[in-house]
Formats: C-alpha cells, sequence, structure tokens
C-alpha cells in the first residue's frame, strides 16, 4: 500500500473531507495519515513546522496532501529536507498573507525557496475554486506555475470546506491516485 500524509490548515484533521479521503483512498491502495497540528485555529509556525517533521518521514517518494494553510506547511517541509521524487496533492493553496487574514501574515514569512523546492517535486497537482472567499484562486495559481503542478481550476467550490459541502471531495480522491501513480 503507497503511503500519503496529509496536512490540514486552520481547521483539524477530523474536519471537511480529510476522514473521508483517508477511508476511500484505502481502496485505491493509498493509506492516508492525517496529521495532527498543535493549535490549529492559533497557528504557530515553528510548531506546526515541527510537528510535521515528527509525523513525516524523510524519504525520497513520499507524497503530501495539504489543505489551505498546510500547502505553505508541505511546501516548506519540501524545502527543508533532502528529498526526492516527491508528489503533492495541494487544495486551496496560497503562499502570501491574505488580505482577509492580517493575522496569518507572520506564518507566512519568509516565502518557500521554489528554487529549493521545484527540484525535489515528481508530480504536483493544485485545486482551487474561483470562488474561494478565503484564498483568492489567483494566489493557487501562482503557486501552481513555481512549482509547476498540474492546476485545476473550478468555478465553485469555496475554499473546500464542510461548510462549503465539502465532507467528501472524489476530485481530491482522482487527483491523489494520478500523483501516488
Amino acid at each position: 500500500m503507497k503511503k500519503a500524509y496529509l496536512i490540514h490548515g486552520t481547521s483539524t484533521r477530523d474536519d471537511d473531507w480529510f476522514p473521508w479521503l483517508e477511508q476511500v483512498a484505502k481502496e485505491k491502495g493509498i493509506s492516508v495519515d492525517r496529521l495532527w497540528l498543535p493549535t490549529p485555529f492559533s497557528p504557530n509556525q515553528q510548531e506546526w513546522n515541527n510537528a510535521v517533521d515528527d509525523q513525516v518521514p524523510v524519504e525520497d517518494g513520499i507524497t503530501l496532501i495539504a489543505h489551505s494553510l498546510g500547502c505553505v506547511t508541505a511546501l516548506r517541509f519540501v524545502e527543508c529536507h533532502a528529498i526526492n521524487n516527491v508528489n503533492l496533492l495541494l487544495v486551496g493553496a496560497f503562499d502570501q498573507g491574505l488580505p482577509a487574514y492580517p493575522d496569518l501574515d507572520y506564518f507566512m514569512q519568509p516565502s518557500p525557496d521554489y528554487a529549493k523546492i521545484t527540484p525535489k517535486i515528481n508530480k504536483a497537482t493544485v485545486i482551487t475554486a474561483k470562488d474561494d472567499p478565503i484564498a483568492p484562486y489567483q494566489a493557487s495559481v501562482a503557486v501552481a506555475k513555481k512549482i509547476k503542478a498540474k492546476l485545476i481550476v473550478q468555478p465553485t467550490g469555496g475554499h473546500f470546506l464542510s461548510s462549503d459541502g465539502f465532507t467528501n471531495f472524489p476530485l481530491a480522491l482522482k487527483e491523489l491516485s494520478g500523483v501516488v501513480n
């Protein structure tokens, strides 16, 4: 069975479509480990980086799934470790501060060093929605370009939260299957 690690954003590992993805990915031969991050509603970059380091092995061919603020955390993990052939599935990605959430600006510094990240990537997909009220879809487009990822821009979907109707997310399952194979 292939292994993937899910890094949530300012929600919890048990919110949104994450438990559903863990369950249905098994049927595709993929074990999804939903990471635990401390103080998810008041995130601290160093604490999150440490938590990811404690739960994700540093090994070539790793697959990371990330949502929202978890995306920049995943990118930093790739940046900081000597790993290759990384597979990424990023949903609602951004790497800059969000006008509506200035309290997260500190979390975004420093910006990811894409010169260190991009050469380590094997396959990557970024999913976003044009009606995302949290992270403008253009932010995901910019991240996708920087990592040379496949980009999927949905007309609707918001920020892909349960409040947007996403307690399951078949597109994420489909794209996860594509990045791990």
